[in-house]
């Protein structure tokens, strides 16, 4: 990943935390790691402990930005996930993934859309 990206990267994360903030979430932790791969953030969200994929775009692409959660990063984060829950011995507790895209519209705003329980473990 070249400098950009990274940069574009950590401006989405940022701007994910403050939309998730004004819309009653707590952050928790943000860059989560584990062996399988990394969790952008970890928050609660009432009764739900939920782990959120960012995808920051610079202009939309063709189909939903959603769609690029593919096949292996879902199976990469609930993996993550799972060990977040043993590492911090969390039990008992509801837990969901949201995926949260951000990109420019068509009159070059940045415009957000949170999928809630965008993918769930099979």
């Amino acid at each position: 990943m070249g400098y950009e990206s990274y940069e574009l990267g950590i401006k989405g994360e940022d701007a994910a935390e403050i939309y998730l903030k004004q819309h009653g979430f707590e952050i928790i932790e943000r860059n989560f790691h584990s062996q399988q791969g990394e969790i952008d953030i970890i928050a609660r969200d009432k009764d739900f402990l939920v782990f959120v994929e960012i995808k920051n775009y610079s202009f939309r692409s063709y189909g939903p930005p959603a769609g690029a959660v593919r096949k292996s990063k879902r199976q990469s984060i609930i993996y993550t996930a799972r060990y977040y829950l043993y590492k911090n011995r969390v039990k008992n507790t509801n837990c969901r993934f949201d995926v949260l895209t951000i990109y420019k519209n068509s009159s070059g705003a940045r415009a957000i859309e949170h999928y809630r329980n965008a993918f769930a473990i099979n």
